[in-house]
């Protein structure tokens, strides 16, 4: 979730590079099997296996028109099956950051999180770029009795924090099944 053009597919589209091998002839062999199940203007739904976790990934429409957006349509479909909330938003423009505030509201945040079967990962994308947004007013909003459990910045385009992204849900969808080690 987060604003539109922060880079919210684009970061999607990372991590499915990301749980794709290549192999010697450079054909692409897919860890399990990357599949997409829909796209429509305001929602694509991704789905991939890695590190023996299944993964569907709702990928919301930044563009919020009232009464269009999934949220408005398919709130209690789209929200009640999520395990984990990554919330992205753009290092270069503050304005992102601040309307954090906004989607928190939309899934009612503090119902969720009481759950305590919830995960709340905050990305600051587009690291390559101006940094309009500092470092410690981010960790206001991060860590234990904050919004969210865990926070790391990336770059799509330069592959940059991907690698840790894609561990930090790992691991966050392994401790939400029990399945830490």
């Amino acid at each position: 979730m987060g604003d539109g053009a922060v880079g919210k597919t684009t970061l999607v589209q990372a991590l499915l590079r990301k749980t794709t091998n290549h192999n010697h002839n450079g054909s692409i062999n897919n860890v399990l099997e990357n599949k997409k199940i829909s796209r429509t203007p305001f929602l694509e739904i991704e789905s991939w296996n890695y590190k023996d976790l299944l993964f569907q990934c709702y990928d919301l429409a930044g563009q919020r028109i009232p009464g269009m957006h999934p949220l408005d349509i398919l709130r209690n479909q789209v929200l009640n099956y999520i395990d984990i909330f990554i919330f992205v938003f753009a290092l270069d423009r503050y304005k992102s950051f601040e309307n954090l505030n906004n989607w928190l509201r939309l899934i009612n945040q503090e119902n969720r999180k009481k759950a305590e079967n919830t995960g709340f990962l905050l990305v600051g994308n587009k690291i390559d770029l101006e940094r309009n947004v500092s470092g410690a007013l981010i960790q206001t909003i991060v860590g234990e009795d904050r919004y969210f459990q865990d926070y790391v910045e990336t770059s799509p385009i330069y592959g940059i924090g991907i690698n840790v992204m894609l561990q930090k849900i790992v691991n966050m969808g392994k401790k939400l099944l029990n399945l830490c080690d």
